[in-house]
């Protein structure tokens, strides 16, 4: 089941999963007039019921929310699926935001901290992100992995083919300009794969992990 399947990334994943041979479920929230897939439901994730999961082996939520009206669905959405799983061997996916990364060794400071990657616009979404892995790491009873793309999360670029797996933490750039960052890029198309890879091999339970490929191509544009 692929949450937010319309979305640029639930597309990329859906196309590698069907690629693969893998069959579908989409959920999506509405109908998008340059969109149909006989594999989508159109289906708000805080309606889905057990029903909805009874054939289904992972679950990639990789709903996008960028507004005030609407970024909650990190973490109501995310605990309303959660709750459905516990209990079952079902793989949770959710795709993760690179501020909830620590950027020390004694894990007591975020990303989300740093203003020049974070400014103040962007605090909401990311508290958003940060009360849905907290929610995601109180469950024991779920199979669950948070993938993180690192900070460069490019819709657009093309696929390497590879990518590189990191834990729980994100080295910024010395200077905590962006622009000079390292290790800080990865395509949607990587991403996809990276995510296809840990569900057929039910890899990362009950862990954040980071996706990344090397250095932003193109260090002063942001995505």
């Amino acid at each position: 089941m692929i949450i937010g399947a319309y979305g640029r990334l639930g597309q990329r994943v859906m196309h590698v999963a069907l690629k693969r041979g893998h069959q579908i479920i989409g959920i999506a929230h509405h109908q998008h007039a340059n969109l149909a897939s006989p594999a989508v439901i159109i289906k708000d994730m805080l309606d889905l019921t057990a029903a909805d999961l009874t054939s289904v082996d992972a679950v990639v939520d990789a709903v996008g929310a960028w507004t005030p009206a609407t970024e909650r669905i990190h973490y109501e959405g995310l605990a309303h699926v959660v709750s459905l799983l516990r209990g079952t061997a079902i793989h949770y996916l959710k795709v993760g935001a690179t501020s909830t990364l620590f950027i020390d060794a004694d894990h007591t400071h975020t990303l989300q901290e740093l203003p020049r990657y974070y400014p103040d616009y962007m605090q909401d979404l990311c508290n958003a992100h940060a009360e849905g892995l907290a929610t995601l790491q109180s469950y024991q009873d779920v199979n669950w992995t948070y993938v993180t793309p690192t900070y460069n999360f490019d819709p657009a670029g093309n696929s390497t083919g590879t990518y590189q797996v990191a834990g729980e933490e994100f080295h910024p750039a010395h200077s905590q300009n962006p622009d000079e960052g390292h290790n800080d890029y990865i395509t949607y198309a990587d991403y996809a794969k990276g995510i296809l890879d840990i569900i057929e091999g039910n890899l990362y339970p009950r862990q954040q992990i980071t996706l990344f490929t090397g250095d932003n191509p193109h260090p002063t544009q942001r995505y």
